[in-house]
């Protein structure tokens, strides 16, 4: 179960997209708020900073909080920051398939165990997956996991999400994902995988996982097909 604020502010977001909350109307008030989600004041405040944090809604002093007339495209986080590829996509409308390539456990070395920051030799799942969009392969996943920290994980829900086993299967909160971004040449494999002419880059995100206890749980270098991926941010003070 997401933390109670989290659960308010991605059900807001989820009534902004759907035009439930009109741009430039007023959200409904704290006391309203609170009586709806049974929560407290602190929560909705909470709630009302990861919205303003999104670029969804502005704060007008006397007021209340405004939905922002703005594209929801235009405020999604990268990747939707803290979510993972299935669940991004499906919010966006999108259907997702995945063809699993890879699903095994072996020990963590080199790169991998510096990025999970486990000793070498440390059982990791090491699982490599093509990922499509609507029915056009848009990226190569290559994850590994501490099979320690994500125990019971299978090859089934490794094809759907391992995020969704991670939250409602066992429970935990994913509270962080640091990513750094860059544009590579794909490999043989990898243009067979995308259909990709031998002359187009792909994007690289290398990325790191945290859970709300602090236990960083995964690592995953995903390339997306550069032809079809966009980048959008928020700057936000």
């Amino acid at each position: 179960m997401p933390l109670k604020y989290l659960f308010v502010a991605d059900d807001i977001e989820s009534k902004i997209r759907s035009g439930e909350f009109k741009p430039q109307r007023r959200l409904p008030s704290c006391d309203e708020l609170c009586e709806t989600y049974d929560v407290s004041r602190i929560t909705v405040r909470k709630a009302m900073d990861v919205l303003y944090d999104r670029g969804l809604v502005i704060k007008r002093r006397g007021s209340g909080t405004y939905v922002k007339d703005v594209d929801p495209e235009d405020s999604a986080p990268l990747d939707q920051l803290v979510q993972g590829y299935s669940e991004s996509a499906r919010e966006l409308g999108a259907s997702v398939d995945t063809q699993i390539l890879t699903f095994e456990v072996c020990g963590a070395e080199g790169v991998v165990a510096e990025r999970l920051r486990v000793p070498e030799g440390t059982p990791v799942y090491h699982i490599e997956r093509v990922r499509s969009i609507d029915g056009s392969r848009g990226a190569v996943a290559y994850t590994w996991i501490p099979v320690k920290t994500v125990p019971n994980l299978t090859k089934q829900q490794a094809a759907q999400s391992i995020y969704r086993h991670v939250e409602v299967g066992l429970g935990l909160t994913v509270s962080s994902t640091h990513r750094s971004i860059r544009a590579v040449m794909p490999n043989l494999n990898e243009r067979i995988w995308l259909s990709l002419p031998s002359e187009v880059p792909i994007l690289e995100i290398d990325q790191v996982s945290f859970l709300s206890d602090g236990r960083l749980f995964e690592y995953t270098v995903l390339h997306h097909d550069t032809r079809d991926w966009s980048f959008r941010c928020v700057d936000t003070k």
